[in-house]
């Protein structure tokens, strides 16, 4: 029973600093709604087009060590089984996507993603996630024109196919991949809906 607390102690310590939207805090000091830019996320690439590159890459930066920095503690201090981790892991992008401080609306977690998966990987997925991105418009749409949809599309493929890489080289934490891509599906479902309106009117006028 004392196990099972400090699991949840741990689960709501990272839900509760993942709920923390550094982007959009980051925004309100620059005296900027970031919702009110781009497609309304309240995260760094809004907070680039608001108060721009400097302010951008800061928000992602802290989005992404909010995703890193106290899972990697958790991970080394060895009180969890790897079960246990694979839950703990998704909660800091749980807390990111679902922010009780705008009330369930938060960003799409891609930040805090790459955070995730630097702390349980010792880097080795998010490196191929990255890798992943580059070259996914190389390989499926060379010469793409930049969307939110297809944006959307690129982040859900491309850790999608990270998947294969997981179950090779971390199989221990696909249960934390496989939570993750839903939680991503979920938190760009809106772009990725929209997709066949946009094929429609490309191709059909």
């Amino acid at each position: 029973m004392e196990h099972i607390r400090l699991l949840a102690l741990y689960f709501l310590i990272e839900f509760l600093t993942g709920s923390i939207m550094f982007s959009y805090l980051i925004g309100l000091l620059l005296h900027k709604d970031i919702r009110k830019y781009g497609d309304g996320n309240p995260g760094g690439f809004n907070l680039w087009h608001a108060g721009g590159k400097v302010a951008g890459i800061v928000g992602s930066l802290l989005d992404f060590l909010k995703g890193a920095i106290p899972l990697f503690f958790i991970v080394k201090s060895g009180k969890f089984s790897t079960f246990e981790l694979n839950i703990i892991a998704i909660a800091p992008l749980l807390g990111h996507i679902f922010t009780p401080l705008l009330k369930g609306r938060g960003g799409k977690g891609v930040a805090t993603t790459f955070g995730i998966w630097v702390a349980l990987t010792n880097f080795r997925i998010a490196i191929l996630f990255a890798i992943s991105l580059i070259l996914y418009p190389i390989i499926f749409h060379k010469g793409y024109e930049e969307s939110p949809e297809y944006n959307a599309l690129r982040v859900v493929g491309s850790f999608t196919f990270i998947g294969v890489f997981v179950y090779i080289l971390h199989k221990e934490f696909l249960l934390a991949w496989f939570l993750n891509i839903m939680l991503l599906i979920y938190s760009h479902r809106r772009e990725l809906s929209d997709i066949p309106v946009r094929l429609k009117e490309r191709f059909l006028g």
